[in-house]
């Protein structure tokens, strides 16, 4: 009984060892299966001028944001009943989390709202996104620079 007992620990240990050598690995499968991916050639380019997907309209206050300074958002979207459109926003180059922000109608077809970013190490980064209205979404990007 008692050599049955240390083979268990022993094989216990050897899976703890296993587990803790791949388990970076791991998670990093399965960050990288739960994050949509989103191309950047699909995606709408915010900036100052409007940018149009799937009949919908979205302009920035800044071509570039930057970190931690808020920045207007304004999307014209027809035919939607809603009072608020959510956009979700990932870093392209690094994770930086998955700030959401809300825009609300300011009139018929007219969503306004602001955009704060955390700060980043990098100089430049560009984040992708989707911008909602709870039935139909668009993909976005934009860039950030300090």
């Amino acid at each position: 009984m008692k050599m049955l007992s240390t083979v268990f620990k022993i094989l216990f240990v050897v899976a703890l060892l296993l587990i803790s050598f791949f388990f970076s690995d791991m998670t990093h499968f399965v960050k990288n299966q739960m994050k949509p991916n989103i191309a950047i050639e699909d995606t709408c380019q915010l900036s100052t001028q409007p940018c149009r997907q799937n009949g919908v309209d979205i302009q920035l206050q800044k071509g570039t944001l930057t970190p931690l300074e808020p920045s207007s958002i304004t999307v014209t979207w027809p035919n939607t009943n809603s009072e608020k459109l959510l956009l979700s926003l990932q870093g392209l180059e690094m994770e930086m989390g998955n700030p959401i922000f809300q825009l609300t109608k300011t009139n018929d077809n007219t969503f306004e709202g602001e955009i704060l970013l955390p700060i980043c190490t990098q100089h430049t980064m560009v984040w992708t996104g989707t911008l909602t209205d709870g039935n139909t979404e668009v993909t976005i990007s934009l860039k950030a620079q300090q």
